[in-house]
């Protein structure tokens, strides 16, 4: 049955990631029609010092930037 990987930074309180995990499920359910006892979703918490986009670090204070800027 289905099974979803979400991977994020981390920070999320408990509270937030219970939601996402419920829309996920739900969704899930209305668009497979799989029982809710065999959908399953799990998250995976990296800390931003140890995710890059473009090279940038997320927990650069310029990583918005950073990240978007054009090859050199």
């Amino acid at each position: 049955m289905p099974i979803i990987s979400v991977t994020t930074w981390d920070g999320q309180d408990d509270a937030q990631a219970q939601e996402l995990m419920e829309e996920l499920t739900r969704t899930v359910r209305r668009v497979t029609g799989a029982p809710l006892d065999k959908i399953t979703v799990y998250i995976q918490e990296v800390p931003r010092s140890r995710w890059a986009e473009g090279g940038a670090l997320g927990s650069d204070p310029k990583f918005p930037e950073l990240s978007r800027r054009l090859s050199e």
